[in-house]
């Protein structure tokens, strides 16, 4: 089994012993004494993913530590370290996601964190809002904003803050900032699946989540998928910039999160 997830979380589909674990002595940590280590391997599936086909290592935020909730302001701030997640060509891209909001179940994330091919970079995807509004290829399949190059995550740190309302009108709102730089500032909807059946508000989840696996097996058939490792710190959520900005609490001597 892998590591017991951090107190408030589960660990999502993830079985293998590998797929999450704390960081050991000589492996990165953003501030304090530890990080979160995800990793990834070929056909790594666990529960419902073994049917899709899909594969992930990731932890989710319990029912009772679900902070969010549609149409109200709230602040989310992390650090994240890629590892070896390289940038795929299109043609073979397994499109690995290292974040999501959703409102459960088989719902499409509310928005996401995903690797794009093409642009050689991670990008914002609104996918609940996508697919509820037929957005094709003319509005990008929901891809509303590109936030930092791949090879700019590799072997360093990355500081991301999130602030948005999870709103169902035209009033919604999501800014990202990016080690400091305001990235995204999308002003629209951005929940289409409201049903609190299984969360009150939007889900938080993080590690790494692969799913366009058909497109990489089109063109490699049996030939297996590379290892993806990644580590994350600092993860904070809040009802202002100060309570989760690494930066500002690192710049206010603010104790590390450990």
């Amino acid at each position: 089994m892998a590591d017991r997830a951090p107190r408030g979380y589960q660990l999502n589909e993830t079985p293998h012993k590998h797929g999450f674990r704390y960081t050991k002595s000589g492996e990165p940590v953003r501030r304090g004494s530890l990080a979160e280590r995800f990793e990834v391997r070929s056909d790594d599936c666990g529960g419902s993913d073994c049917r899709a086909p899909r594969y992930r290592s990731e932890i989710r935020l319990s029912k009772s530590r679900t902070k969010a909730r549609i149409g109200q302001d709230i602040w989310y701030g992390w650090s994240y370290f890629n590892e070896n997640i390289p940038a795929f060509p299109d043609n073979v891209n397994l499109m690995p996601v290292v974040g999501q909001w959703k409102m459960g179940s088989d719902a499409p994330p509310i928005f996401k964190l995903t690797y794009h091919g093409g642009r050689r970079a991670i990008e914002v995807q609104l996918d609940d809002v996508a697919r509820a509004n037929g957005w094709g290829k003319a509005q990008r399949y929901g891809h509303v904003c590109t936030l930092v190059g791949l090879n700019s995550t590799k072997g360093r740190w990355t500081d991301f803050v999130v602030n948005t309302n999870f709103s169902t009108k035209g009033d919604g709102y999501l800014r990202i900032w990016v080690n400091g730089k305001l990235k995204c500032n999308y002003k629209g909807p951005l929940v289409a699946t409201t049903s609190k059946r299984l969360y009150p508000g939007p889900n938080h989840r993080r590690g790494i989540f692969v799913s366009f696996t058909k497109r990489w097996d089109k063109v490699k058939g049996n030939a297996p998928k590379p290892t993806m490792v990644a580590y994350y710190d600092e993860f904070l959520v809040g009802r202002t910039r100060e309570e989760v900005d690494t930066r500002l609490r690192e710049k206010g001597g603010l104790p590390a999160k450990d």
